[in-house]
């Protein structure tokens, strides 16, 4: 991520005044906030997601390493 200092943020803040004007200013920042917003949680339902189905998957290799061969031969050799 990069690092961002106090004189970029400056002019940054100068630039913005200077290009859209101080009257507009608190609407573009509100506006800008709230789709910075609605990235942020788009992104976090998105991770979420991705956890449920590495937790969903984790569950079904451990049901797989668990179980046991020998009960499973015993099984099949009953049935016969």
């Amino acid at each position: 991520m990069p690092q961002i200092g106090w004189s970029e943020i400056l002019v940054i803040i100068l630039v913005a005044i200077v290009v859209i004007g101080p009257k507009d200013l608190p609407v573009v920042l509100k506006k800008f906030i709230q789709i910075k917003n609605g990235i942020k949680n788009y992104v976090n339902s998105f991770q979420k997601g991705i956890d449920d189905i590495v937790q969903e998957q984790e569950k079904d290799i451990k049901k797989i390493i668990d179980i046991n061969p020998e009960e499973e031969n015993k099984n099949k050799s009953e049935k016969s």
